[in-house]
């Protein structure tokens, strides 16, 4: 519990003593007469912040996935656990950066209330609701007491996705993806987390996720002979913080196309942290920041990767970009880069094209996929 006293309270009772003080010394009875009153006053307010509401709360999120820019509520479930009607009261919830307070009326003997309130999802991110507080305030500011009720919860809100078509894929070592006595070992490999069906093996539930999220989430794998789509997202390259969004979006773009084809797709993050409790491929994209590293980091990152299929690259902006992605093509075909332009770039927006590598150059995610799809459609 916080102290009670705000900033208000703590000025009104050293003026208080101040003018009780000054005016006893110098007799000025009107001085400490307004001490007195004063003094008064800050004794009225503690008393009506000396009852706390005894309220259970409880904080919901529906849905607790969405994409920039759609709504999403916030719902607290109040409910008064006392014989006696409870006083009203300030339920402050910390919505990332923001505090959002909510007043809630006086509850009868047991009694149960819903409040509603919506929660900013204008960027991207992975927003932490949280800590929930009650709070009881006298009328003219005075006092605040603080008491945490409940626990935090996440938001995950989505990168934009635009309409992409998926590019056919290259090197295909096992079109059909069966097993057979002859097929090789080690092609299968870890792709991402989701939520658990009937049906799924109980040796794939991760269980570090499942604790976290409070449902079961299993593993998902992909057979590496099959046509797989590789996005490398480069967070660490040179960009500006709206560029870096755009490049986002770009990548959860693609990603999602081919996930919605049924082929297999991997994401990978160039410098990317594990412990985000993300169970897909957008949760991961609502996470991510841009990270320092180097110009060579991405293609340290790259020659890590298991070759065939289609490499995409999401990068920002180079006149070396043909040059340094190049060799890549003895490994993966295609090659798509997509170098995401700054307003000071000089770089123009345009598609370069050489034997199984295309190079988009463009300011947006949205024009960035216009020409992706005309790459994909042969009319580019």
């Amino acid at each position: 519990m916080s102290g009670p006293f705000t900033r208000t309270g703590v000025g009104a009772l050293l003026t208080a003593l101040a003018l009780y003080g000054t005016g006893s010394l110098l007799g000025y009875r009107v001085l400490a007469s307004a001490g007195v009153g004063i003094a008064m006053l800050v004794v009225l307010a503690g008393c009506w912040v000396v009852v706390r509401p005894r309220v259970a709360v409880t904080r919901t999120v529906t849905p607790d996935r969405v994409t920039a820019g759609d709504r999403t509520l916030g719902r607290l479930d109040v409910h008064n656990r006392s014989r006696f009607p409870s006083v009203p009261f300030v339920a402050v919830d910390r919505v990332g950066a923001q505090n959002v307070e909510l007043a809630v009326a006086a509850l009868s003997s047991g009694g149960r209330r819903a409040v509603h309130y919506p929660v900013p999802t204008a960027h991207r991110g992975r927003i932490t609701l949280g800590p929930l507080t009650v709070e009881r305030r006298d009328p003219i500011g005075l006092f605040r007491r603080a008491q945490p009720i409940t626990a935090d919860s996440l938001l995950w809100v989505h990168p934009r996705v635009y309409p992409a078509v998926p590019l056919p894929v290259g090197l295909i070592l096992d079109y059909e993806g069966n097993a057979s006595a002859n097929a090789r070992l080690g092609t299968v490999t870890f792709a991402s987390l989701r939520d658990y069906v009937r049906g799924d093996d109980p040796r794939r539930i991760h269980w570090r996720s499942t604790a976290r999220t409070g449902r079961l989430i299993v593993r998902e794998h992909i057979d590496t002979t099959e046509p797989t789509t590789t996005v490398v997202l480069d967070n660490t390259a040179t960009m500006s913080a709206p560029t870096f969004e755009e490049a986002v979006e770009v990548a959860a773009s693609v990603a999602r196309a081919v996930q919605n084809s049924g082929r297999p797709v991997v994401l990978h993050v160039v410098a990317e942290s594990d412990d985000d409790g993300a169970i897909s491929l957008l949760d991961r994209l609502a996470a991510v920041s841009a990270a320092p590293g180097s110009p060579s980091s991405v293609l340290e990152a790259i020659q890590r990767l298991p070759a065939g299929g289609v490499l995409v690259v999401v990068t920002g902006s180079d006149p070396g970009t043909l040059a340094r992605f190049a060799d890549q093509r003895r490994r993966f075909n295609p090659v798509v880069v997509v170098e995401m332009l700054s307003g000071d770039d000089s770089v123009p927006a345009a598609t370069r094209r050489r034997t199984g590598m295309a190079v988009l150059s463009a300011p947006t995610a949205a024009e960035a996929i216009g020409r992706w799809n005309r790459v994909a459609g042969g009319s580019e």
